[in-house]
C-alpha cells in the first residue's frame, strides 16, 4: 500500500513527459500544461471579465505563480492583459489572437493525449479511478499540518 503514492508519482511525471511529445507535434508545446488549462478556461468564458485571480482559483495556485504563469503567456503571444471595463483599478485576462489560433489545434491534441491514456479502459474502470482520486482529494483537504500525519 506504501508504494501507491510512488505509483501516483511516477504516473503524473509519464503523462506529463507523453502530453508534452503529443503536443509537440500539435505545436502546442506550451500549451499542455497550465497555460492550456488558462487558455480553454478563458474560451468557455469570453462573455465575462477574468482577472489573474480567476486562473489562481481555478488552477489553485498561488498568486506569485499565477502572474509568472501569465507573463509567460502574455510573452509566448497567448493572451493580453488590459484594465476592466467595470473598475479600472483591476486588470482582465483576454484571448489574443495567437491564443484563439491556437485553440482547435489545443482541443485536438487534448482529445489524442486523452484517447491515448484512456484506451482500454473500460467506464466502469473509469469512474472507479475517478471515485478513489475524488476521495483523494477529500482527504487532503482534511489535512491539518504536522500534527495531522
Amino acid at each position: 500500500m506504501s508504494q501507491v503514492i510512488g505509483d501516483l508519482r511516477e504516473l503524473i511525471h509519464q503523462i506529463e513527459q507523453i502530453s508534452d511529445e503529443i503536443a509537440k507535434k500539435y505545436d502546442v508545446e506550451h500549451l499542455a500544461g497550465p497555460q492550456g488549462y488558462v487558455l480553454v478556461f478563458l474560451a468557455k468564458h469570453q462573455n465575462q471579465e477574468i482577472f489573474v485571480k480567476d486562473s489562481e482559483k481555478q488552477l489553485r495556485i498561488s498568486k506569485s505563480v499565477a502572474s509568472h504563469l501569465v507573463k509567460r503567456m502574455v510573452k509566448n503571444g497567448f493572451i493580453n492583459v488590459m484594465p476592466s471595463q467595470v473598475d479600472k483599478r483591476y486588470k482582465q485576462v483576454v484571448l489574443a489572437q495567437v491564443g484563439r489560433d491556437k485553440l482547435p489545434l489545443l482541443r485536438e491534441c487534448r482529445k489524442d493525449i486523452e484517447h491515448y491514456f484512456l484506451k482500454e479502459i473500460t467506464k466502469e474502470e473509469l469512474l472507479t479511478a475517478k471515485k478513489v482520486i475524488e476521495q483523494l482529494k477529500q482527504n487532503m483537504l482534511t489535512y491539518k499540518g504536522d500534527n495531522d500525519a
